[in-house]
């Protein structure tokens, strides 16, 4: 569902554009228009995303469906609320945003947002008439804002928030399923109600949750009105998306068809793969037709829509010490980012931050855009942006489809580099990345002599030598046991030459830590390290500052201590490099503190560079 063919407008092998950025209030959308070959429908479809982790799984989500969307001729906008994903959180920021409803706390904020939100995507497309698709929380919020417009042409909601109060203890158990397998110490977990991976709900949205309920129409407040009211909109459609198994779901469409609305219901298939996370889901293709079918079916789309109001508008949103503009870049404007920049003097550093993983932007628990406005704060520039296929950047045609660990993207990181050149940005240069961001990151400052500086946090490989994505050893080792695996490896849905060579370089690298004189004998490891220290040596040699970050007990290190010794002795030789290790950290750096950590040693790196540059 992924492919160009299969989510764009534009002809097979051409490039897509991502969606076009537009500032209204103080939110960031984006702007899906109808495609030109197609006649713009008069609707619009306005996505209201879920919160947290599910956020994060949907992103790529909302996307194809914009895109799908667009090829249909119907517009559609999608953006963050405030304090959450990328946006700025007036309370979490302690910054005042002008002539903004960020003043306005909790949920009724969010959905006076949304009512914004729609005026935005009225005056855009030219369509009298707006759908709104969320999911999650989203869908919660689109139910709230339902009686407050006029000119709905129907409601969609996917696995809708139906008692704030559950779904808190929902997060708190989601939480727990995430924190555990990656071992993260109770005491550095964060529990605060509506925490999720990392990400830490706004108090006074967790505090409005508890007292939602729309099983019985009850209102948040009295400025927000009620649920559906059939007085006002006997004959609304409204489409529920339920999820395979959930009761509650089932029976709130009871409810719906009680109040007196059209009501379509459809099963949510897929809808744990594709909420599993952002780097093991799968699209529900099938759900996603469903979902198309339905807004075809409704009338406003047999009408055309009026004229355009006004084009998008791109202007900075001043927050605290910094500002923040949406930028597209690359060839076609592949490229969706956020340009950082400070409000105060610059000190001549500008940062692209990578993102890892298929995470967008903003970053594995908010940590790219807290990095970026951290940086900011020091007078460090910085952009921060969704790779191809990741987040809210299309693919590019003729690219594989697992994209990460992929040389391809190196491309996207000179394209990033060219675009700050064009903003004279590019005084000093310093790349950051995590996991397999790390290791675009290595790889890009390797081959530009551009780049400054780099910091690479748990790369897995200096040089990929995996066959796709592979497992940590442990998994591999529960996985062997389940009676699931022995099926699917009969079924031939496993590919077991990948397992079997990813296994082997999990257990060579292991062995070569201990210098083993038959894993030199056995295999070119030395010669596969001696690579590793020609490119070191050539960033050596052109002063480019290189800082190595791992969590303790990384599996990462296993590679690193077959290269650079089990007690980094080897890195010795190199003047450049700065080695550092994180405690009490997993992988995706979850705990604050290790995120603090993470950021202390990239303002001093940035600072460093800047001494450098005045020198």
């Amino acid at each position: 569902m992924d492919g160009a063919a299969n989510t764009s407008a534009k002809p097979a092998g051409t490039d897509v554009s991502a969606s076009q950025p537009t500032v209204f209030g103080s939110h960031v959308g984006l702007f899906s228009a109808a495609a030109p070959s197609a006649d713009r429908r008069d609707l619009a479809v306005l996505f209201l995303s879920p919160w947290g982790l599910e956020e994060m799984c949907t992103r790529r989500f909302y996307r194809i469906l914009s895109e799908r969307f667009a090829a249909l001729g119907v517009a559609s906008l999608r953006f963050d609320y405030p304090g959450a994903a990328n946006a700025f959180d007036a309370e979490g920021d302690g910054a005042e945003l002008a002539e903004s409803d960020l003043a306005k706390p909790g949920l009724v904020g969010w959905v006076s947002t949304v009512g914004e939100a729609i005026a935005e995507l009225k005056a855009l497309s030219g369509a009298r008439h707006i759908v709104l698709l969320g999911q999650g929380l989203g869908g919660s919020l689109a139910y709230l804002r339902a009686p407050m417009e006029t000119d709905l042409a129907g409601l969609m909601l996917l696995g809708p928030v139906l008692k704030g109060r559950s779904y808190l203890r929902e997060l708190s158990l989601w939480s727990k399923m995430i924190d555990e397998p990656m071992q993260i110490k109770a005491e550095l977990r964060d529990t605060s109600p509506g925490a999720i991976a990392g990400l830490r709900m706004p108090e006074t949205v967790a505090a409005d949750l508890k007292s939602l309920d729309l099983s019985t129409a009850s209102p948040l407040e009295p400025a927000l009105g009620t649920a559906l009211d059939p007085t006002l909109k006997p004959a609304l459609p409204v489409f529920l998306g339920q999820r395979p198994g959930n009761h509650g779901d089932i029976a709130f469409g009871e409810i719906l068809r009680k109040i007196g609305g059209s009501l379509t219901t459809a099963d949510f298939t897929g809808y744990d793969q594709l909420v599993s996370g952002p780097l093991s889901q799968t699209m529900p293709g099938a759900f996603i037709d469903t979902v198309l079918s339905f807004v075809q079916a409704l009338p406003q789309f047999q009408s055309l829509a009026g004229e355009v109001v006004r084009p998008p508008v791109i202007r900075p949103i001043t927050c605290g010490a910094c500002r923040e503009t949406p930028v597209r870049f690359g060839k076609a404007d592949t490229f969706y980012g956020t340009l950082c920049q400070p409000v105060g003097p610059s000190v001549g550093v500008t940062a692209v931050i990578l993102s890892t993983s298929y995470d967008h932007q903003a970053g594995w628990a908010g940590s790219s855009a807290v990095m970026a406005r951290r940086l900011a704060a020091i007078g460090v520039s910085s952009l921060r942006y969704d790779s191809a296929g990741v987040g809210d950047s299309p693919p590019i045609p003729g690219r594989r489809r697992q994209i990460l660990y992929d040389d391809a993207q190196l491309a996207d990181v000179s394209a990033a580099y060219d675009f700050l050149a064009t903003r004279g940005l590019t005084g000093r240069t310093l790349i950051v990345g995590r996991c397999s961001g790390a290791y675009i990151a290595l790889r890009a400052a390797i081959a530009d002599p551009r780049w400054n500086g780099v910091v690479a946090v748990n790369p897995d490989s200096f040089l990929w030598r995996f066959k796709g994505l592979p497992r940590t050893l442990s998994a591999y080792s529960a996985e062997l046991l389940k009676h699931e695996t022995i099926r699917r490896v009969l079924a031939g849905d496993v590919d077991v030459g990948a397992v079997t060579r990813n296994i082997a370089v999990r257990l060579i690298d292991r062995a070569a830590k201990s210098a083993s004189r038959f894993v030199k004998a056995a295999v070119p490891i030395t010669r596969l390290s001696g690579r590793v220290h020609s490119e070191f040596r050539t960033l050596e040699a052109r002063q480019t500052r290189v800082v190595l970050v791992y969590a303790e007990g990384d599996e990462g290190l296993e590679r690193f201590h077959a290269h650079f010794g089990p007690r980094a002795e080897k890195l010795a030789a190199y003047g450049n490099v700065a080695f550092h290790m994180i405690p009490d950290a997993d992988h995706n750096l979850t705990p604050r503190p290790a995120r603090e950590r993470l950021f202390a040693i990239v303002e001093a790196t940035a600072r460093a560079l800047a001494a450098k540059h005045a020198m």
